[in-house]
């Protein structure tokens, strides 16, 4: 999948106008990589994000040049539709990184099936190491066999690719089938957050908050 990109000067009080003409402001960063501002086309990322997550490598067109990058953060107004700011991680082929990679949980136990039990997932997404070009899409969790109360699966169980690490505990729950009345107390777990690579470096936090507030105060 290719982004296009075009460098930037901070936009400050113009961040609305270009939103307006459909334009969405973002920072590209990385290791030993200048952080640069640039430009997207709003539409068209929307229409790659669909597609890639925050998983998927893009090649990110700038100024002739084609880099390998991430998605890693997005931020949005509450009171207006879309991104008004994104970051993108530019990657080392070569080097391995931190990502969450989303867990998705498929087929139907027959407790659920039967209306006696339900679906407990206490987390939604896994923490692994890996190089860029081996980040799995998702860890599919396949619930079919979980055939009575009380069945479970955890992070040991997930099938794990060879080039993959995976940096939670292997006993961390991932899915459990409870009776209907348990639902309630052990939802009390926290979930995991959304899937977002972590990279280890800050990006355009500054910036982003600033294009957040500008929104704000001309909303």
């Amino acid at each position: 999948m290719q982004l296009n990109a075009t460098p930037r000067p901070p936009l400050g009080k113009r961040s609305r106008r270009a939103l307006r003409e459909g334009k969405l402001p973002g920072i590209v960063y990385g290791h030993n990589t200048e952080p640069t501002p640039i430009t997207l086309d709003k539409l068209e990322f929307q229409k790659v994000f669909v597609k890639s997550g925050r998983t998927h490598l893009i090649d990110l067109a700038v100024d002739g040049r084609n880099e390998k990058v991430l998605i890693r953060e997005i931020q949005t107004h509450p009171r207006r539709l879309g991104p008004i700011h994104v970051d993108l991680y530019q990657v080392n082929l070569q080097e391995k990184i931190q990502v969450e990679v989303p867990i998705h949980v498929t087929g139907e136990a027959a407790p659920v099936k039967q209306g006696d039990g339900d679906i407990l997932q206490p987390m939604h997404s896994v923490r692994v190491e890996c190089l860029p070009s081996d980040i799995p899409e998702a860890f599919e969790v396949d619930i079919t066999p979980l055939d009575e109360i009380e069945a479970e699966l955890r992070v040991k169980d997930l099938t794990v690719p060879k080039d993959v690490t995976v940096l939670d505990d292997p006993e961390d729950l991932v899915v459990k089938i409870v009776h209907k009345r348990e639902l309630k107390v052990e939802e009390e777990v926290p979930a995991a957050e959304a899937a977002v690579p972590t990279v280890g470096e800050a990006g355009a936090e500054g910036e982003a908050a600033a294009a957040e507030e500008e929104a704000e105060s001309e909303g």
